[in-house]
């Protein structure tokens, strides 16, 4: 028999049953692929099994890094703050310093005044009975402090290579304006 001899129901209930036909085999292929699937996610599920066992462990490694890691930030923590207060510390004795070092240098003048004045030969009979030199006393030794240090500087001035260098031309220029 062929097509054309059944009858046009007959074969239009064939053409659905064939159509029918298909729609299942390809269902069928479909759910065959989908267990496939899921056998082979149900055999990586049984071999990862044993290792929820390692990721207890490293789970556990982890935790306990994890306290460590706490501690070591605890540690940080009050090092740094050691440090804050080392370093208030360090300027606190930075200024001590820095204050005892100006009071030594106003006791090293006050020394070397009393040197300038004891070499100068000056008898104090000029101060008055609060321990202060009268007025006519201090310009004295303020005149007597300032001589010196002109003497002072005048002799460096004159030990210095460029006042030695030149010498011969003042003595050149000293001959030349005498007449």
């Amino acid at each position: 028999m062929s097509d054309t001899d059944i009858p046009g129901r007959v074969q239009a209930e064939l053409t659905r049953l064939r159509a029918e036909r298909q729609v299942f085999t390809a269902e069928q292929d479909r759910l065959k692929a989908k267990l496939a699937d899921t056998e082979h996610e149900l055999r990586e599920a049984a071999a990862a099994a044993p290792n929820e066992g390692e990721s207890a462990a490293v789970n556990q490694k982890l935790t306990s890094q994890q306290e460590e890691l706490d501690v070591a930030k605890a540690r940080l923590q009050a090092l740094e703050t050691e440090v804050l207060l080392a370093h208030q510390q360090r300027d606190s004795l930075r200024a001590e310093l820095k204050t005892c070092r100006e009071e030594r240098d106003k006791l090293r003048l006050a020394l070397l005044d009393a040197e300038l004045v004891v070499s100068a030969g000056v008898v104090d009979a000029d101060v008055l009975p609060g321990g202060e030199p009268s007025a006519d006393r201090q310009r004295l030794l303020n005149a007597e402090r300032l001589a010196a240090e002109m003497a002072r500087e005048l002799d460096a001035t004159r030990r210095t290579v460029s006042w030695r260098v030149t010498a011969p031309l003042r003595v050149v220029r000293k001959k030349m304006d005498r007449p």
